[in-house]
């Protein structure tokens, strides 16, 4: 067995969490929110109880660099729309760009690229608005449109950047400022809907460490389907959100899903205070709150005195499946809180699933042990609500995290859809510590793109690392946005990356390097392993294997009206071929016997080919 201890991230975090550093004020531009959390540091030994090699994908393009940056800060917590994969083939990107005197980088504003689809532009040398913005989301827009929404910082609200073609033509701009006693709206999130997209759907904070409503930091609901001339509701407190249920938010702390025709949904979680769902079925007229973690301390104010507790990390993610089921995930982390402020422990582990077919979540469920000798004897884990956490690499450790205030497998994307075989599938992208990917110079773990997916049964699919391979040894991968619509049945990734783990922005009191240039990279990922090239025919047919799932054996039979070879290939998730058999075969129907016993438990492909024609199916070996 392995034992992996957990170092003090730097002097000066060893400082924070000994002393109980109280709550401080983020800097006045907004580089950060999250220096409301202080760090505490855990010391812990953990044990894995057996060791995994985790295999690299195979089933990824090559990486395409799309644009760079020096201000490396793209969220303080949950990602925005970021990339947006259109119906004709095409794809639109949104950063944060800044390329001068960075770390604050007067210049910053949205980077804009985007695939033709045939080829990427080139790196944008400005950013598309006219003054200095941050925290772009980015949206279809009319018949054949595009929109961007940023935020100002200052009285002019949110920047909204929009032209009728997509990727062509000149930007026009309208803003949304905030209520009369506080214009600074803040951390935006946009989504469109409609039957040409027309209507315009925005969540905001107002203003920073700022009170609006009896509320810190409220979140503002506005739409329009005007273009920005009139809205209605117009910074709006929706009910489910104002002081009945909670004392404030956060920035950065919520996510829409991707539109479902009339069907809104909106998560909205700080990880301390109570985590809900605000769900539309008629286009934003009308909203319920769906609570989906019930909180210890739903209105926790400095001070308070809590002991160790299990909540998130207020890194979330929402998708809205086909059947108008809404699905999440966050981060999981654990909290305490004393006299002097609320603290988190940087070394929290788990990535948590939920959708709202299921009971809320609370710290019985989440527990507040930081890391568990076996994450399979879990609540989580045994509930189906455990859908990651960092996988051990032969005899690596972890060596020490970089901050980003999130749990070491964070920061969740989800996309949805149904396989070849009409199976609901959750496809989860996020970014883990990766043990055995270590800088030399701060002695700190890189982060990698990882994913997984679950087929809503309370399993999952093996772990995949998409950025474990040679040409990423020395990459710190983070920030990714995934678009949620799959056009060409491909996931569709935007993440940022450099060569040293963390960023330059945070934490303010010492930032985990200086600044370095980032890039922007494009990621093109098949659902399956292996693109599987089907061709039906009438000419023979398969059966489901026999059992299924299967133990020891299992049995597949061929039906077939011509005699040939038939050739079975079982291939895992990772489309390694772990098993292959033919036989030139004269009789109608020809039953092909499989040994599993030596293969791992999970989900496997099973391919027969009599000519030039295959079909494929999926098994379960247990």
């Amino acid at each position: 067995m392995k034992k992996l201890l957990l170092f003090a991230l730097a002097l000066s975090f060893v400082s924070v969490g000994i002393a109980q550093v109280r709550q401080i004020s983020p800097k006045a531009w907004y580089s950060t929110v999250k220096d409301v959390k202080p760090m505490k540091i855990a010391e812990q030994e953990i044990t894995f109880q057996v060791e995994i090699n985790p295999t690299v994908a195979s089933d990824r393009a090559m990486d395409v660099v799309v644009g760079e940056t020096w201000y490396d800060l793209q969220s303080n917590s949950t990602m925005a729309n970021r990339i947006y994969a259109f119906d004709d083939g095409t794809i639109a990107t949104t950063w944060t760009r800044g390329m001068e005197s960075p770390p604050s980088c007067p210049d910053r504003g949205t980077g804009y690229n985007y695939f033709n689809g045939t080829s990427w532009g080139a790196y944008p040398t400005a950013r598309i608005e006219a003054t200095r913005t941050g925290w772009p989301n980015i949206s279809p827009y009319g018949v054949n449109g595009e929109i961007t929404c940023a935020h100002s910082g200052g009285a002019d609200g949110l920047i909204f950047s929009w032209r009728e073609n997509k990727g062509t033509g000149d930007w026009n701009y309208f803003n949304l400022p905030g209520p009369a006693a506080l214009p600074e709206l803040l951390w935006p999130r946009m989504i469109t809907s409609g039957e040409n997209n027309e209507v315009i759907h925005v969540f905001a904070c107002a203003g920073n460490a700022a009170t609006y409503e009896d509320l810190t930091m409220a979140l503002l609901y506005s739409r329009s389907s005007d273009g920005g001339q009139t809205w209605d509701p117009e910074n709006a407190i929706l009910d489910g959100m104002g002081t009945d249920h909670t004392n404030g938010w956060g920035g950065d702390d919520y996510a829409w899903a991707q539109p479902l025709g009339d069907t809104l949904a909106f998560i909205a979680f700080g990880g301390v205070k109570d985590g809900i769902v605000m769900k539309s079925t008629d286009g934003g007229d009308n909203w319920e709150r769906i609570l989906f973690y019930e909180s210890v301390a739903p209105f926790y104010t400095m001070g308070d005195v809590l002991p160790n507790y299990g909540g998130g990390d207020s890194y979330n993610a929402a998708v809205i499946d086909d059947e108008g089921i809404v699905h999440i995930a966050f981060g999981r982390q654990i909290h305490m809180a004393d006299e002097a402020g609320s603290y988190y422990y940087p070394y929290s582990d788990g990535l948590i699933y939920w959708n709202e077919t299921m009971a809320p979540l609370d710290t019985a469920m989440i527990q507040s042990y930081i890391l568990p000798d076996d994450w399979t004897t879990t609540n989580l884990y045994q509930s189906g609500n455990l859908a990651a956490w960092v996988q051990p690499n032969g005899n690596d450790t972890i060596v020490g995290v970089a901050p980003y205030y999130a749990s070491l497998s964070s920061m969740p994307q989800l996309v949805f859809h149904r396989d070849e075989f009409g199976q609901k599938i959750i496809q989860i992208f996020y970014s883990a510590l990766s043990l055995g990917f270590v800088h030399d110079g701060n002695q700190t773990n890189y982060r990698h793109v990882w994913g997984r997916f679950t087929e809503v049964d309370g399993s999952y699919s093996d772990f995949v690392d998409y950025t474990g391979d040679v040409f990423h040894l020395f990459s710190e991968c983070v920030f990714p946005s995934v678009a949620q619509v799959m056009p060409d049945d491909k996931y569709h990734i935007l993440y940022q990356t450099d060569l040293i783990p963390g960023n330059s922005l945070q934490p303010s009191t010492g930032p985990s390097h200086d600044p370095v240039k980032n890039n922007m990279v494009y990621l093109k990922v098949s659902p399956l392993a292996v693109d599987i090239d089907e061709t039906s025919v009438s000419s023979f047919e398969i059966s489901q294997n026999i059992p299924n799932p299967a133990v020891n054996n299992t049995r597949i039979m061929v039906s077939s009206k011509t005699a040939g070879v038939i050739k079975l290939t079982v291939s895992n998730i990772l489309g390694q071929v772990v098993h292959q058999q033919s036989v030139d075969n004269s009789s109608p129907v020809h039953t092909f016997n499989v040994n599993v016993s030596n293969l791992d438990s999970g989900i496997y492909f099973y391919t027969v080919e009599i000519g030039n024609s295959s079909v494929t199916k999926k098994m379960l070996v247990n």
